[in-house]
């Protein structure tokens, strides 16, 4: 029996203990800055959840307290690995998803069960169908990092990524396809700027002598204008204004300060050093107004280009095919942990979890049941293509 009839059989016979263990995932809700010990209680459930089948996990400090701690979790030995890259944080504040669990048909819905815990289980089932079938080679090595910071950019996370992808000889980025079809894989991304501009120039009664003010109110609405207006998608720069913050409606007075937030993503390293430049030295309208900035480049590129991902890309192609499935890569403007990894050179392929869609969006969230078999057995079969360096 061929490796991809054994790992698709193995996959759909374990197909409800998946729903069983991304259930449990989903009722324990993480948001990124929610509560440390609601955090703590998801983070347990996968560590005893992996231990089970042999992975030996360690606790890894997010040393901010803003954030809960990672989880790192290896099974096997050996100098050559494969890294899973995968988060247990979710967006969702605790009690606003409606039913925490709802399945109907193909979908299940439930918060982070899209973004990204059927993700993290999918690893599970990869590397327990590895095992019990005798498949994982002797002396590789699966490596698991979950962490529990990426909704926030991964302020604390991002440096282990770095470091454990140049240990790999891939990663594999457990994100959501971001898409209904069952061979969409993330074959780019974007690189991310988020920066703040700090406005200061002087406020006056804004009925009494309204002329005498320097606004920081119009400036910054000047400046979210003009920035939003060098979005230019042909060439690969997409710029939201976010947040502005200046003012109180409640005042009879001309605000002189206030605060601009942008999320700038960049195509390319080029876009993104010429335009960081411009946010870096941004020029005010009203010479009397003084801007700072603040923040820069979060996230690096991940660039579809570079030989090494686009072999990577070439073997899921080959190897979906082998599970009819024809694999479809897109690069993909919000940026993930995958990032990171493809910065320092491991070859990375991105949207490897789930299909469904509605990321982020409360009660809308799901996932697909009927890809959940073949995209496992994709994935498992990309770690041996991998590991045995076919």
């Amino acid at each position: 029996m061929s490796d991809e009839k054994m790992l698709l059989e193995y996959m759909e016979k374990h197909n409800e203990e998946f729903l069983d263990i991304l259930k449990g995932a989903v009722n324990l809700e993480s948001p990124t800055e929610g509560s440390k010990e609601d955090l703590k209680k998801c983070r347990d459930y996968f560590e005893r959840t992996f231990s089970e089948i042999g992975f030996k996990c360690n606790v890894v400090p997010s040393d901010d307290s803003r954030y809960a701690d990672h989880l790192l979790m290896e099974l096997g030995e050996g100098d050559e690995q494969v890294l899973f890259v995968g988060h247990y944080d979710t967006v969702y504040e605790k009690r606003t998803f409606g039913d925490m669990w709802k399945q109907e048909g193909t979908k299940v819905w439930g918060p982070g069960a899209f973004d990204m815990k059927g993700g993290d289980v999918q690893v599970y089932m990869v590397a327990k169908a590895l095992k019990e079938l005798s498949l994982l080679p002797e002396n590789k090595k699966i490596v698991f990092l979950l962490t529990s910071d990426e909704e926030a950019g991964s302020p604390t996370s991002h440096i282990h990524y770095k470091e454990l992808a140049k240990k790999s000889k891939a990663s594999f980025v457990m994100e959501p396809t971001f898409g209904d079809y069952s061979g969409l894989l993330t074959i780019g991304r974007y690189a991310r700027g988020n920066y703040t501009f700090v406005a200061e120039g002087k406020s006056a009664h804004s009925g009494q002598e309204p002329e005498k003010a320097e606004s920081g109110l119009k400036e910054l609405a000047q400046q979210a204008v003009y920035l939003e207006g060098l979005t230019d998608l042909e060439n690969g720069l997409t710029i939201a204004c976010t947040c502005l913050n200046s003012g109180n409606a409640g005042w009879a007075s001309v605000p002189g300060v206030g605060e601009l937030t942008i999320d700038a993503r960049f195509a390319s390293a080029d876009v993104a050093k010429k335009y960081n430049s411009l946010f870096q030295n941004l020029k005010s309208f009203n010479p009397e107004v003084k801007i700072t900035t603040k923040g820069g480049i979060e996230k690096p590129p991940f660039d579809e280009k570079d030989p090494k991902n686009k072999a990577l890309y070439e073997s899921s192609r080959k190897i979906g095919k082998k599970f009819g499935m024809e694999m479809k890569g897109f690069v993909g403007r919000a940026g993930t942990d995958g990032n990171f990894t493809a910065s320092v050179g491991c070859p990375t392929l991105d949207g490897m979890g789930m299909s469904g869609d509605f990321a982020h969006q409360p009660g809308k969230e799901y996932i697909n049941t009927d890809d959940i078999a073949v995209r496992g057995a994709f994935v498992a079969r990309m770690v041996l293509e991998v590991l045995r360096g076919e």
